[in-house]
């Protein structure tokens, strides 16, 4: 535990002392890139889009992807057959992202946290989801866009609809 701790305070320590690097106007900057990235990434996995998805990923074996039903998958090779997989024979995804928390962490490092709900319809099934979204960002290069280098969705599903009151004679 005292490890954890100390590992947790350190990795704190280093990224505080990488944001001050940055003015707060440069982190605001940064902050609406990235806010405004991971809302168009919403709208592409709404679109099931693998192709332009694609874009939105760090295209290394460091990329790392937790799914909701416990699969870890590194690299976007593996990923992007996964997201072909789940997307093939759904005709509607609509996710929407909630409370969109957005923090630039150092010049090439952001987290956005955010929760969401899940519209999927695949034929004749229809599944409704909530969740808890994390994304880690990265800047490859100072003049490159911010990729996803980690992403975590939790999935719940949603409570079945209560049976209307007995009608009363």
């Amino acid at each position: 535990m005292l490890r954890r701790t100390l590992l947790i305070g350190i990795a704190g320590v280093t990224l505080a002392s990488c944001a001050q690097r940055m003015t707060r106007q440069e982190q605001a900057l940064e902050e609406q890139m990235v806010r405004d990235r991971a809302t168009a990434w919403v709208r592409a996995f709404s679109n099931r889009d693998v192709d332009s998805l694609a874009t939105f990923y760090l295209q290394d074996p460091d990329l790392t992807v937790a799914w909701p039903d416990g699969r870890r998958l590194n690299g976007w090779d593996a990923e992007s057959q996964a997201q072909r997989g789940y997307f093939d024979g759904m005709t509607t995804m609509n996710l929407v992202a909630q409370d969109l928390q957005v923090r630039v962490l150092a010049p090439d490092a952001a987290l956005v946290t955010f929760r969401h709900s899940t519209d999927e319809i695949r034929g004749p099934n229809r599944d409704l989801f909530s969740g808890q979204g994390t994304l880690v960002w990265t800047k490859p290069d100072a003049a490159g866009s911010w990729v996803i280098l980690a992403q975590q969705l939790s999935r719940t599903p949603a409570a079945p609809p209560e049976a209307p009151p007995a009608r009363r004679r």
